[in-house]
């Protein structure tokens, strides 16, 4: 016996056309559920990744950082001992140089010539003195510019006719009955001079001169 369908032929054709699409829907909704997953997945590893490399390179730093703190820190002590060092050398080099100049001043002194005042400021030597003329002034310059340990000598003032003593009383003064009258010295025809010199730098001065005797001071 033939089975005859009552139901329209379009309508099952059209139900069986939304399941499909039901089914392509919900596949597909899947498909990008599990892509979505997948990328969120992905990048959130690389983040966490990149995350740590940032951490590694604070961490990096921080250490790079001390390290070179520390490195400063040791520069500024290996500067502080070089410069104490440099002062030690300096006055180990510096303590026969009073001795030295001493010697060579009293060398230099000519004769018909003294001394009254000596200063010393810094490297400069102040000398003030009284010399029978110009020309033994000249001496001492010459005898000054020739010691090692001084140099660059000049007059820096020189006056004629000072007397080294008070002034004899004029003729014409009343000399009181039994007094000696005062009587003329060498020295009231003296002039007055002052003369500076320079105390040669411990560069200028021989290497054979500075291994010399431990004494030493102030000048």
């Amino acid at each position: 016996m033939a089975r005859i369908n009552l139901l329209p032929w379009r309508q099952e054709e059209r139900e069986r056309r939304n399941k499909e699409f039901l089914t392509l829907v919900v596949a597909v909704t899947l498909l990008a559920l599990l892509a979505a997953f997948a990328s969120w997945s992905y990048f959130n590893n690389e983040l966490d990744e990149q995350r740590n490399a940032n951490a590694l390179i604070e961490q990096e730093n921080a250490r790079l950082d001390k390290a070179l703190t520390e490195i400063d820190s040791l520069e500024q002590r290996r500067e502080d001992i070089i410069s104490r060092m440099q002062v030690i050398q300096d006055l180990q080099g510096r303590r026969p140089v009073p001795v030295r100049l001493w010697d060579d001043l009293a060398k230099a002194i000519p004769p018909a010539l003294y001394l009254n005042n000596l200063k010393r400021e810094g490297d400069t030597l102040t000398l003030t003195g009284l010399a029978d003329n110009p020309n033994v002034v000249s001496s001492l310059i010459r005898n000054l510019d020739s010691s090692k340990w001084m140099g660059n000598s000049a007059v820096s003032n020189i006056q004629q006719n000072i007397s080294a003593y008070a002034p004899a009383p004029a003729l014409n003064e009343t000399v009181t009955t039994g007094e000696q009258p005062r009587p003329v010295y060498p020295e009231d025809s003296y002039v007055q001079f002052v003369v500076t010199t320079k105390v040669q730098s411990e560069t200028a001065v021989p290497a054979d001169a500075n291994a010399t005797t431990g004494l030493g001071g102030e000048l």
